[in-house]
């Protein structure tokens, strides 16, 4: 028999402040950050999203509300927790989600404190990354908030279901730090240029009838942009070809669109047009 080798190890837990730091470059813009916060609101079925900005003032900050199933403390505890899904694991067919970072890296490429409040069977818990502390302290440990008094937007969390907040919004006032009134206008320019992406991203959802997913910004409701043109007359439609696949089917199907010409303006720069 041969005798097993017993090897040393030593520890080499990540530093906590340059991890963190690190996820902040995954390669996240403004709109895939926003769509990947979305995305946790699908998996937990809400049917309203609201994006909530307040940029002129000295503290800006915009917040991702739903109406879907909420998190008990505990639940809020892992979903903070980087990397809390290992991507082996069978999924339920409605979660979008993977690695458990989605969150995390979204938010940390936009801002460097993120908050999560949320109300599930009639209690809220909230929780706080704050990339400051975390560089100070090298330390894993998220902050549980039991005063949600000062928390802006804290109001707009429904009977059940999750706000994202982001604060301290480095990396969308780069330009004008000290200039309130022209950081304000360049983050809601990033803000309205993120509009189109999550109109486009989330057509099938908002178009759904089960029900439709709606999603607002600042109280503006926004319409849905089909990349396919379906319901323009002059579009043609290919047939449906299955592709059968292991653990199901699907479907493709092509689409011819219209000559720029038989649409309007709007519509063929909703589909890309220049």
């Amino acid at each position: 028999m041969i005798a097993e080798t017993r090897k040393r190890q030593a520890d080499a837990t990540p530093h906590a402040a340059s991890l963190i730091e690190g996820m902040r470059d995954f390669g996240y813009t403004l709109e895939t950050a926003m769509a990947d916060v979305i995305d946790n609101s699908v998996t937990a079925k809400a049917s309203k999203v609201e994006i909530l900005a307040e940029t002129a003032t000295d503290e800006p900050w915009i917040a991702i509300v739903d109406n879907g199933a909420g998190m008990t403390e505990p639940e809020l505890i892992e979903a903070m927790r980087p990397g809390t899904k290992n991507p082996l694991q069978e999924r339920e067919g409605h979660d979008l989600g993977r690695f458990g970072l989605g969150l995390k890296s979204a938010s940390f490429s936009q801002c460097r404190q993120l908050t999560v409040i949320t109300r599930k069977d009639g209690l809220t818990s909230a929780a706080t990354w704050d990339l400051d502390k975390v560089a100070k302290t090298n330390d894993w440990r998220v902050d549980l908030e039991d005063n949600l008094t000062d928390i802006p937007g804290v109001s707009r969390l429904p009977e059940t279901g999750t706000i994202v907040l982001w604060r301290k919004l480095d990396r969308l006032s780069t330009n004008f730090r000290h200039d309130t009134t022209k950081r304000s206008a360049e983050i809601n320019k990033a803000i309205s240029g993120a509009e189109r992406h999550l109109r486009l991203c989330f057509h099938r959802y908002m178009e759904g009838s089960k029900p439709a997913l709606r999603i607002l910004l600042n109280e503006r409701k926004l319409s849905p942009i089909d990349p396919f043109a379906t319901d323009h007359p002059a579009t043609q439609p290919g047939p449906e070809e299955p592709l059968p696949l292991l653990n199901g089917e699907v479907v493709t199907q092509c689409f011819t669109l219209p000559h720029h010409k038989m649409m309007s303006k709007s519509e063929w720069e909703n589909l890309g047009g220049g």
